[in-house]
């Protein structure tokens, strides 16, 4: 009898292993919470190389080597706050509100031109500045709410969002007024967060079915748009001619890239060790923020750079997961959008600091210095952090 009970005892425990086994299974499969170990690896790493590429100019300029990395540290607070809120949210209060969500952002996008609330930096006007408040970025928000506001469009009509094929969209007007947000972010001369946003806006209009035909009138009409960002702007004509021949002007404009070149050479394999930086002592300009690659490359050598792709490869490798298992068409739009952006921003700073692209002025994801951007990264995990955990309610 005793033996009768231990067997049925040691079934119901294998049986209860097995599940919780193939509950873990599934969780990895589907993303699950794979997304926030990449992303709590690469927010440290970005916090110790904030630290390591500005110590010494921090302690030039504000009398402690602590300034930048003790204020990256301290937008981790709000980060979190931000990627709760994305995650326990649930998303039909954000599309109730989507439209009053990307208009405000539109609007505090053109704010920062105006005086005593825009605050301009390196002759671009790209915060809000209230007082003794941090200064804000809106258009890092407004890139969220813009893929988010398109993903809304194509499925609003009543159980769109549930149907597992494209639907069309339901409001033209609303979908041409999308493209103010394109035109808001390029009137603060960031050309390269233009490019983020058109990049999630075609990723979804691709998702969603849009007829190949329609992509050649689109991709003239951006490449018409962009080229005219360009010709307008003297210094983007610059970037470009310094991109196409950095060393004709080397003590000019060729000079950051050419330093940039300087630190990726001098760290081989292994690098020179964490904080040995020769080029962040005042040589690179943006050491902390654009061109902190560099550094990171220079201290940790080809190795550094492995770990950092490793790390970038599995949380978008955990994003396209959300894009194929989304459980309906609005999850799979949302998630499509927040790869094209994620992936572009990451490409864009990579390739600019190889020499590869002009310069475009976009931090690294998660791990260049910038406040906004953290905040917003974060937000955007906390939301693809939603569809997962509903993939994986789903098929358990």
């Amino acid at each position: 009898m005793n033996n009768i009970n231990e067997n049925k005892y040691t079934e119901k425990e294998s049986d209860s292993n097995n599940l919780e086994s193939q509950k873990i299974s599934t969780w990895i499969t589907y993303g699950g919470n794979v997304l926030w170990v990449p992303v709590i690896a690469l927010t440290g790493f970005g916090i110790l190389f904030v630290y390591s590429s500005s110590s010494v100019y921090s302690s030039q300029h504000f009398g402690t080597e602590f300034y930048y990395a003790k204020r990256q540290a301290i937008y981790l607070i709000p980060a979190t706050i931000a990627a709760i809120i994305g995650a326990k949210v649930p998303f039909e209060k954000y599309y109730k509100y989507i439209r009053h969500l990307f208009f405000t952002f539109v609007l505090l996008t053109f704010a920062t031109h105006l005086p005593f609330i825009g605050k301009t930096v390196s002759g671009a006007s790209r915060w809000i500045a209230l007082g003794p408040l941090p200064a804000i970025q809106p258009s890092e928000f407004l890139k969220i709410f813009t893929i988010m506001l398109l993903t809304w469009i194509f499925t609003s009509s009543p159980g769109n969002y549930l149907k597992n094929e494209p639907t069309r969209f339901s409001n033209l007007i609303e979908l041409l007024l999308l493209f103010i947000a394109p035109i808001a972010i390029i009137s603060q001369k960031d050309f390269g967060s233009t490019v983020v946003v058109i990049s999630g806006i075609v990723a979804i209009l691709f998702m969603n079915g849009l007829p190949k035909r329609y992509f050649a009138g689109i991709f003239a009409f951006i490449v018409t748009g962009l080229t005219t960002a360009i010709l307008i702007e003297p210094y983007r004509i610059s970037r470009i001619m310094t991109f196409l021949d950095p060393f004709k002007d080397p003590l000019g404009s060729g000079f950051q890239v050419i330093q940039s070149f300087v630190a990726v050479a001098n760290g081989g394999l292994f690098g020179r060790g964490i904080g040995e930086s020769q080029q962040k002592l005042f040589f690179l300009p943006e050491a902390h923020t654009d061109f902190i690659l560099a550094v990171i490359t220079e201290e940790m050598g080809f190795i550094g750079i492995l770990v950092l792709a490793i790390l970038y490869s599995v949380l978008y490798y955990a994003i396209l997961r959300l894009v194929i298992y989304g459980k309906n068409h609005r999850d799979r739009l949302l998630a499509t959008g927040a790869f094209a952006m994620l992936v572009t921003t990451t490409v864009i700073n990579m390739g600019v600091v190889a020499g590869a692209l002009p310069n475009k002025g976009l931090p690294l994801p998660f791990i260049s210095n910038g406040g906004t951007a953290l905040v917003a990264n974060f937000f955007i995990i906390g939301l693809l952090s939603q569809i997962s955990r509903r993939i994986y309610t789903e098929n358990n």
